[in-house]
């Protein structure tokens, strides 16, 4: 028998049936949410619209500038924020939680304090750049709580959502702590369940203050409780790059502390494979005081571990090209990935990253050799050939050998201060 709730649900998701709808989008939807065809086409429906006047707030006030909305377009967005909320409301009278990805949220949630639906909007300073996302679902369900220990709930609020993973955060009623939880997909695999059970149990098994702690791992939800920040670093920088007390010496801080978290990795003989601005967190406190936490170790290869196969494709955000195969991946390779973070937490941009890193992707050649022990025993030896395809900003530096990122800051004006930070990764190259 349908309930009211069905009912109300049905006639909301009807109104998108005959909307006009790119199939690229649709796409990203398909077969997301079982049978619910009608669904998945809402979904489609306003994410797509969402694009296009989010594409266009970035083109009328560009890089954090202020500007002016248009009156259409702001009609538009209010329209489609109001469209969000009743489906939301519908769902959660049939019991499923909607989920908003994080970046598209924060829009929603601020243009409350600066949308009108007359003569334009001032477009707020600090707005921009709207991270548009064209390849990937932002809007999904959820479970709507969590159960504690001793039975009592707490609401679940979206953090994040990765290819086999998604994270919320909630608040324990017993003690007013927050804490994070990642659930694995309902499509995941089985290889992709041995997967997450992987990661807990290596973060599991880590105690150091810049890793991310990691409390109990639910079997049959195939969830686990985690140590909750706030920030990844891409979203702090984003925000602070052009505040006077984020300068230099705060920015060392945490780099020390990042390359600390790896270099206790290291030590033990974990190479994590997957760092990036997004997979280094940061707890933020009240008077500003920040402490950096590696997490997301889904891709993290213990020593001795056999669980990457051969032919396994490479992956991860920053790939080094000197990579043959992932299952030969050494302690050396994490230190590629190292100079984009500390680039971009130095200079606050990826415009020095090589065009096909900024969009995540890399490929892959030639072979590298590295001596086993912690950072300060790495990149002792580089074979620096490399394919005669790369040109002016992705080459990597002829004086020194390293990565463009590496290279562009030490030899860089800052190079006197930044040298001694990074001494540890790149000791064995000529400067």
């Amino acid at each position: 028998m349908v309930t009211p709730g069905e009912r109300q649900l049905a006639r909301v998701v009807r109104q998108y049936d005959d909307d006009y709808l790119n199939d690229d989008y649709l796409d990203m939807y398909s077969g997301s949410f079982g049978f619910q065809v009608p669904l998945e086409r809402a979904f489609a429906c306003i994410h797509e619209r969402l694009d296009i006047e989010f594409d266009f707030i970035n083109q009328k006030a560009r890089n954090g500038a202020s500007g002016h909305f248009n009156a259409e377009n702001s009609r538009r967005l209010i329209h489609l924020i109001d469209e969000v909320d009743e489906l939301r409301r519908a769902l959660a009278k049939v019991g499923q939680s909607m989920t908003v990805a994080p970046e598209y949220q924060r829009v929603l949630d601020g243009a409350a304090t600066w949308l009108v639906d007359s003569g334009g909007s001032p477009i707020p300073e600090g707005l921009t750049p709207i991270v548009v996302e064209k390849y990937d679902a932002v809007f999904g369900l959820a479970d709507a709580s969590i159960e504690i220990a001793d039975r009592s709930t707490a609401a679940l609020t979206l953090v994040g959502e990765g290819s086999y993973a998604i994270v919320h955060k909630f608040t324990d009623p017993n003690y007013g702590i927050t804490f994070a939880r990642k659930k694995l997909k309902q499509a995941a695999d089985g290889r992709d369940l041995a997967r997450f059970r992987r990661e807990f149990e290596v973060m599991k098994g880590l105690d150091f203050p810049y890793i991310l702690d990691v409390y109990r791992h639910d079997d049959a939800d195939n969830a686990y409780v985690m140590e909750y920040c706030g920030s990844t670093l891409e979203e702090y920088v984003k925000r602070r790059n052009n505040q006077g007390q984020f300068g230099f010496q705060a920015r060392r801080r945490i780099a020390l502390q990042f390359l600390y978290g790896l270099n206790y990795l290291h030590w033990n003989d974990i190479c994590h494979r997957d760092l990036s601005m997004r997979n280094v967190l940061l707890r933020v406190f009240a008077e500003g005081a920040v402490t950096v936490k590696l997490s997301d170790f889904g891709l993290a290869k213990p020593s001795g571990s056999e669980f990457t196969k051969t032919e396994t494709e490479i992956r991860g955000t920053f790939v080094d090209p000197a990579l043959d195969t992932f299952k030969d991946y050494k302690q050396v390779n994490d230190i590629y990935a190292v100079g984009f973070v500390l680039s971009y937490l130095f200079k606050g941009s990826d415009t020095c990253f090589p065009r096909a890193l900024r969009s995540e992707t890399s490929s892959r050649n030639a072979r590298t050799q590295t001596r086993r022990g912690g950072i300060s025993r790495l990149w002792t030896s580089r074979r620096r050939s490399k394919p005669s395809t790369e040109t002016g900003s992705e080459r990597w530096c002829d004086s020194c050998g390293l990565s463009p990122p590496l290279a562009g800051l030490v030899h860089g004006p800052r190079r006197s201060m930044i040298l001694p930070l990074l001494a540890p990764c790149v000791r064995g190259f000529r400067f």
